[in-house]
């Protein structure tokens, strides 16, 4: 286990479950919820993770920034937490392997901005979604701007960053921003259950090598497969 003071990382069996951990509503009182380099380190420890599963501790995935602290840090101490932030969510985004968000109650600020540097986001149906930032007299910090509008358009994505909206769940999916709703008030469970379907039957690699080839296509790299079939047929005639 991987503990720090708000989050802690842990393994159940083949999938990571990462659990913010700060209070009611979970709280980022530091925009860097995890150790970038320590995550890291544990999933080298972990080679038969196959999948991250992301979600907040109790009834909120989380309600992002502290508010009351905004006005502690300096100028360039703000600008360097904010950057380790961007650089852990860049890092989640890019691991080849399955990421999802089990999403709860409130999903708000660098809450939200966690759950879209995932694949997946998985609700429950009393969740709640949205960039409020805007009410607070700044922006989103940690990357949520430009992956919203990866995700949903230029149309959506401003209007929902401009008027700080705080969408319910079943609205989420309408708009694309989660994957799908649970049946049950909490989404871990189906959450778990999704990510064990999604890697059932298949090796390591050939999760790898989807992944890593999806992920290189994204950023436009040229030929991004190239090799990965070979990998895994080579692995596959090994059994």
């Amino acid at each position: 286990m991987l503990k720090s003071n708000l989050s802690e990382l842990h393994a159940e069996d083949n999938i990571a479950v990462l659990t913010i951990d700060n209070g009611p509503k979970n709280l980022l009182s530091e925009p860097e919820f995890i150790d970038r380099k320590e995550l890291l380190g544990w999933l080298d420890k972990n080679p038969q993770v196959g999948a991250l599963v992301i979600t907040g501790k109790g009834r909120h995935f989380s309600h992002g920034a502290d508010v009351s602290k905004f006005g502690e840090a300096g100028g360039s101490e703000l600008s360097s937490k904010l950057e380790n932030a961007r650089e852990l969510l860049r890092t989640i985004e890019k691991l080849p392997i399955i990421t999802a968000a089990a999403i709860n109650g409130g999903c708000f600020g660098g809450g939200l901005e966690i759950a879209l540097s995932c694949q997946f986001r998985i609700a429950s149906p009393s969740a709640f979604l949205g960039l409020p930032e805007i009410m607070h007299g700044v922006v989103p910090g940690m990357g949520g701007m430009e992956r919203l509008y990866r995700l949903l358009g230029k149309e959506k994505a401003l209007r929902m960053i401009l008027c700080g909206e705080m969408i319910g769940a079943k609205d989420a999916l309408d708009l694309g921003l989660v994957t799908k709703l649970s049946e049950n008030k909490n989404s871990f469970d189906e959450t778990m259950a999704f990510v064990k379907e999604l890697l059932s039957g298949k090796s390591l690699t050939q999760i790898h090598a989807i992944i890593d080839t999806v992920n290189l296509a994204s950023e436009g790299a040229e030929d991004p497969s190239k090799g990965k079939f070979e990998s895994a047929l080579a692995e596959a005639f090994k059994k």
